[in-house]
């Protein structure tokens, strides 16, 4: 799954400081534990790495799981071309 995510994201030149996991379980309850890195994530092992990790705060599972995705969020898109967002001065 990480490598799918960070080839995705190679192929786009987009880089990303947040991974995410979602367990959807059978019950069609979920379960979603993200962390945040302070550069951005360097590959697939570090990807892998903090995936890892958010799974161990749920495993072993309680209840048969029915869906697992890692996501890749906190974009830098400036590298890709696209104007970055800009922010609401609440």
């Amino acid at each position: 799954m990480t490598e799918k995510v960070r080839r995705y994201c190679e192929a786009h030149d987009i880089t990303g400081k947040t991974v995410t996991v979602k367990i959807k379980y059978s019950d069609f309850s979920q379960a979603t534990r993200s962390q945040t890195v302070l550069g951005a994530v360097s590959g697939v092992d570090q990807m892998l790495e903090i995936a890892e990790t958010l799974l161990a705060s749920v495993f072993p599972f309680k209840r048969p799981v029915r869906l697992l995705g890692v996501t890749l969020s906190s974009l830098n898109t400036e590298e890709s071309g696209q104007e970055p967002q800009l922010d609401l001065g609440f």
